[in-house]
């Protein structure tokens, strides 16, 4: 029999969720075009200042980028394209010694087949795992979606060696380049090349620095489905190398601890990290989680780079749909990143020309029977003007695989400001 007061709680709930996310949303709305003409505004004024004045307490930069996307599931059928325009804002205000303040947004619009293929799609792009709903479809159509969304809004505290970080922030812990077991704040695709910031979290973090080499911090995160995520981490260098451990508690269900490193051998650097979650609840009846990386990379005399990695992930859970998740970062999370089992990639990275830079990358999985082709070509066409032409060629070479063949190409114009 229904309990009509609970099911009035659960209605008052769902009201109080709906008003929080139409409150956001209203606010995105209205106060987005205004913080868009004054941070432009101000870009603007600058370039009219004259030498000599007194020196900015503030700095505002970007970018825009045009991307052109062509992807094909078989040789030989049809291949489904789309076009993205990137527009990305970067603001912040040294208020004084100790204060600083930060807000950094990004505008997308899509137009094409993608954009219409799927009625999930918009969802997809207004997606945002925060505690904070700061993501908005301003407009949308059968073919195309305009989004608005801010990523960092944070307001940090230093005095002497202490500091506090309050907002939307990147809590980067990770060492290798790849893939980050100890990164358990802010979970992103390598796949994902039109995000280079990578996402943020909703967050506070308090950071003690021992010495200049050394630091203590906490931070604690809380997302969407108001689970929190915390965790301490300690960080020191020791024979050359640096070192750093951590332990908490991840999304309230797991037990998490790790540790990495970052030197050289053999004139190259050598990283590692390694991450074991185990739940909270049955805690003597589970094995957990393990996640480890390793990594080696070297520079030639002509600038030429090699770079190894190996990860191994033991979790199998939701294996067979992870190559899904790589193309949207909300939907991976910290305890499985990529496939089960080892995974290897290698990648060289060659500059031709002073204006010319080429890369092949590949990543191979055998236990899911899946190898991963990744090839780049960058061309600087003038200052703060760069060409790409980039791949991704997902191939499944035997049956059984964990996926579908699967080749997206991109080609992307960014200018930076």
């Amino acid at each position: 029999m229904n309990n009509p007061v609970q099911n009035k709680n659960k209605t008052n709930q769902g009201i109080t969720g709906r008003r929080e996310r139409s409150c956001l949303h209203f606010i995105l709305n209205i106060s987005l075009p205004a913080i868009l003409s004054l941070l432009f505004y101000m870009h603007a004024f600058s370039q009219d200042t004259v030498a000599g004045t007194k020196e900015r307490n503030w700095s505002l930069n970007g970018y825009v980028k045009d991307m052109q996307t062509a992807i094909v599931h078989t040789p030989g059928q049809s291949w489904i394209t789309s076009n993205l325009i990137h527009n990305r804002l970067n603001f912040r205000w040294n208020i004084n010694r100790s204060f600083t303040f930060c807000l950094e947004e990004r505008n997308r619009l899509y137009w094409g087949e993608i954009a219409g293929l799927s009625p999930h799609y918009q969802d997809f792009v207004a997606a945002d795992n925060g505690l904070l709903y700061l993501s908005q479809n301003i407009a949308t159509g059968k073919s195309f979606i305009l989004n608005a969304n801010i990523d960092r809004v944070w307001l940090d505290y230093s005095l002497n060696s202490f500091q506090v970080t309050v907002g939307r922030q990147r809590i980067n812990w990770s060492q290798t380049f790849v893939w980050n077991p100890n990164d358990i704040f802010n979970t992103y695709s390598y796949f994902d090349i039109d995000y280079e910031e990578k996402p943020g979290s909703d967050a506070v973090r308090l950071q003690y620095f021992t010495s200049a080499s050394s630091r203590a911090e906490i931070a604690v995160k809380a997302g969407k489905d108001r689970k929190v995520t915390a965790a301490g981490l300690y960080r020191l260098n020791l024979w050359r190398y640096d070192f750093q451990a951590l332990a908490g508690v991840y999304t309230q269900s797991d037990l998490v601890l790790g540790m990495g490193w970052a030197g050289q051998i053999a004139k190259g650097g050598f990283k590692g990290e390694l991450s074991w979650f185990r739940p909270v609840r049955n805690f003597g009846d589970t094995t957990g989680v393990i996640l480890s990386s390793v990594e080696y990379d070297y520079t030639f005399r002509n600038s030429m780079m090699i770079q190894f990695e190996g990860f191994y992930n033991s979790n199998t859970a939701n294996s067979a749909n992870i190559l899904i998740s790589q193309y949207n970062p909300g939907l991976l999370n910290a305890k499985n990143p990529f496939l089960t089992g080892f995974s290897m990639y290698g990648s060289l990275s060659w500059p031709a020309t002073p204006l010319i830079n080429l890369s092949l990358a590949g990543i191979y999985n055998p236990s899911n029977r899946m190898v991963f082709i990744i090839p780049t070509f960058t061309f600087s066409l003038m200052n703060n003007l760069d060409l790409s032409l980039i791949a991704q060629s997902f191939q499944p070479y035997a049956q059984g695989a964990a996926g579908l063949s699967q080749t997206s190409v991109f080609l992307r114009l960014k200018g930076s400001f």
